[in-house]
């Protein structure tokens, strides 16, 4: 299963977490974590500013967290990884699981 939290302060996401595996398939024809994978890396190589981002990647884990205010491309940004990713979860929802939390700057995940 693949854990998603979106963090949101006054509507506006000021991160995310993914985690685990999909297990949907076998490691190398795994669509649903060959999709999530796809459209985290593409959304966040579409930020601009992303030194002011706490980016962390390893296998099976993401992390992108600002302690800032998000200028509007930014969000756009990440607001279209979230709308893509749920789109992921209503299809395979017994491998992606998205959730969201209320927080502030300066959260740590």
């Amino acid at each position: 299963m693949i854990n998603i939290v979106f963090l949101k302060h006054k509507d506006n996401i000021i991160g995310f977490e993914a985690k685990g595996h999909a297990n949907f398939d076998i490691k190398g024809k795994d669509i649903v974590c060959s999709a999530v994978s796809s459209i985290i890396i593409g959304g966040l190589n579409a930020i601009n500013n992303i030194s002011n981002f706490e980016v962390k990647i390893q296998n099976g884990y993401v992390k992108c967290l600002s302690n800032n205010k998000i200028d509007i491309h930014d969000q756009i940004v990440i607001e279209t990884i979230e709308v893509q990713l749920r789109t992921i979860q209503d299809s395979f929802g017994d491998f992606v699981k998205i959730e969201e939390r209320n927080e502030s700057y300066g959260t740590k995940i």
